[in-house]
């Protein structure tokens, strides 16, 4: 549920940015590990992935679940058993 950014105070204005600058910080790190490209615009932010596929997200959040996602995905892939049989003789 997501609140009214109108009627925070000075204070709970000031954690949420901080919190959202973080989220950014995480997001954008996790991008460069998977070799996507992010652009910062002023309120919005861009996502290119190496296929040309591009996504917007407007709010840090939804960015960050985003990086969250395709990290998570990335490594359960990775982890995925590889069975080698080997014909005896």
């Amino acid at each position: 549920m997501k609140s009214s950014i109108n009627s925070l105070s000075w204070t709970n204005e000031k954690v949420r940015y901080e919190k959202n600058i973080k989220l950014i910080a995480k997001s954008e790190l996790k991008l460069s590990e998977l070799g996507y490209t992010l652009v910062t615009r002023n309120t919005y932010w861009l996502v290119y992935e190496e296929s040309g596929k591009r996504h917007v997200f407007e709010d840090p959040e939804s960015l960050y679940k985003f990086c969250y996602r395709k990290k998570y995905k990335k490594m359960k892939e990775i982890k995925k058993p590889v069975f080698v049989i080997q014909k005896s003789s």
